[in-house]
């Protein structure tokens, strides 16, 4: 092989690991946005993650190698060698560095490599066809113009990886598509054959805590399932039956995310519901669906599958607006169990909120009852109502329920409670909370938890809300306000994507209020750990994924 050869070979193999590197990084964020190729290219604008590094260096490259075509000299050439080895060596480590620094790293799952690598089969063979394009290449004036060409395509080849990866996902999409019937349908016969009591929920917040708070209580009567975490899509769910459910399950309780229309409809086909929960209608994924009574109406799809199967209907009068609840009853006439503050049916009479919990006063049928747990937050009252309602509805005793209430667990960063102690703050952990119901409450939260005595802080930390829609500004002006009633040091991430959070906080807050800005979650926690001390009481609310937060730069 001559040293022109070897030196081309050499850089084609840089290239490709190039784009190797660059197509993983890419991923991560691509499966971030769960495979969405409506959604990935707002994404990649909105973030600029287009290629920088490596496009200037070999346009660099280009305009020296312009000049080479009129020198005899040596030196010239192997510049262009170095500075393309240089942009090479920059691109891998914009990429690597990405992943390196990643939240939520990149999960190779089988489809997430199935895409990587037809995406990476794509890259190959527009590489390859540069071969026999560069050779058509004119030249200009006398001039050989055939490696500028070769150094242009491969710039093209490097901007045009989001948009292989999307072209991957979409041929594949028939073959998904069998993988996905393949395992529905297997789902589908475990769960006829073991016939467990079905209890599907939905809302636009307090599903998660809400549905680990109903499997509890069940748990207690009968052996129970319930999806994990905030498992709540087709495939999930469907995992989750062929891999855990048991013929000695008696409920499953599944909870349903709605990322549009009919949504909530296919997952009630897929695990008919007996019995149906409707926590609340409001903002959150307001950006998918632009008006409230969209929102409402996607979620009473899982009435209306409910009603059809003659179950009850669980609903809940603090998280629903009046209006929209009985607009959607009435498309819908069924059995409705109404629960909250102004209920007919299980109505809340009584929250007490301290340092140890909550407890709620409820009657039932003309009768009343306490139930304590040891939960934080003033949505945990109607929280436990709901799951009260639903443990009742299934015919679990009102004594079963109480002494189970007492037992029930935090859910995992969801206002999770972690008490200081003489040389520690309190910590309240609302890391997966993204709504303005839950932000308010982890706020009030802060008032309760403080230790005033010792002289203790109130302290937020936060990137703000994702999904609000035409409300971002307006809701993160409002939450900002109410923020500074409650807190005394704001520790404010990404400030730039909530721009009017911070102004609304500080112009409501008072002088000896402070505020501090960073770019990064990791460095306001950071800063924030290096200040507090015991008596504090620390808000972490929300952590914003990569997809939201991180800095693209390529």
């Amino acid at each position: 092989m001559t040293p022109v050869m070897m030196v081309l070979t050499g850089g084609l193999l840089l290239f490709l690991w190039l784009v190797w590197q660059r197509l993983l990084t890419l991923l991560m964020f691509f499966q971030q946005e769960e495979y969405d190729n409506s959604r990935f290219p707002a994404w990649w604008r909105d973030k600029g993650a287009w290629d920088r590094s490596f496009t200037l260096g070999v346009l660099l490259a280009g305009l020296i190698n312009t000049e080479i075509l009129y020198s005899t000299s040596a030196w010239p050439r192997i510049i262009v060698a170095v500075i393309f080895i240089i942009a090479i060596a920059l691109g891998l480590w914009a990429s690597m560095r990405l992943r390196r620094n990643s939240k939520k790293p990149l999960v190779r799952t089988q489809r997430a490599n199935r895409i990587l690598w037809v995406a990476f089969a794509l890259a190959l063979v527009l590489t390859a066809a540069l071969v026999p394009l560069v050779h058509i290449v004119p030249s200009l004036g006398g001039i050989d113009m055939r490696l500028n060409a070769t150094l242009v395509g491969l710039i093209l080849i490097i901007q045009a990886l989001p948009f292989l990866l999307m072209a991957a996902n979409r041929l594949l999409a028939p073959f998904e598509a069998r993988v996905k019937a393949r395992f529905k349908a297997e789902a589908q016969r475990v769960l006829a054959e073991r016939d467990p009591t079905v209890i599907a929920i939905t809302g636009s917040f307090g599903k998660t805590s809400t549905k680990h708070l109903i499997a509890h209580l069940l748990a207690s009567a009968a052996p129970t399932l319930a999806t994990p975490g905030s498992v709540n899509t087709e495939m999930g769910i469907t995992r989750v039956i062929r891999e855990q459910l048991k013929p000695e399950h008696r409920y499953f309780i599944v909870e349903m995310g709605a990322y549009g229309p009919g949504s909530i409809a296919r997952l009630c086909a897929f695990t008919p519901p007996k019995v149906g929960v409707i926590t609340a209608v409001g903002m959150a994924h307001y950006e998918r669906f632009k008006t409230l009574e969209t929102v409402a109406d996607a979620k009473f799809e899982l009435a209306e599958a409910t009603i059809k199967s003659g179950g009850p209907v669980i609903v809940s009068t603090d998280g629903i607006p009046a209006d929209l609840m009985a607009t959607e009853i009435a498309k819908r006439p069924g059995t409705y169990i109404k629960v909250g503050k102004d209920a007919d049916d299980l109505k809340v009479t009584g929250v007490t909120e301290d340092a140890d919990g909550t407890e709620i006063t409820v009657v039932d049928a003309g009768e009343t009852h306490s139930l304590r747990a040891p939960l934080y937050g003033s949505h945990q009252s109607g929280n436990m109502a709901l799951a009260a309602a639903v443990a009742r509805a299934v015919g679990v005793p009102w004594a079963v329920i109480k002494g189970a209430m007492t037992t029930a667990p935090q859910t995992r960063h969801r206002l999770e409670v972690f008490k200081g102690n003489a040389s520690t703050p309190t910590i309240i952990d609302d890391a997966y909370n993204a709504n303005p119901v839950g932000l308010a409450a982890g706020l009030a939260l802060l008032d309760r938890l403080v230790d005033k005595a010792a002289g203790g802080r109130r302290i937020l930390i936060t990137p703000g809300m994702v999904e609000l829609g035409a409300k971002h500004d307006s809701e993160h002006a409002r939450l900002g306000a109410l923020a500074a009633q409650h807190v005394d040091i704001l520790y404010a991430v990404s400030s730039d994507r909530m721009p009017t959070f911070v102004p609304a906080f500080r112009a409501a807050a008072q002088e000896d209020q402070q505020v501090h800005e960073f770019a990064k979650q990791a460095e306001a926690e950071a800063a924030a750990r290096s200040q507090w001390r015991a008596g504090d009481a620390v808000l972490f609310a929300n952590n914003l994924p990569d997809l939201f937060e991180a800095k693209i730069r390529f």
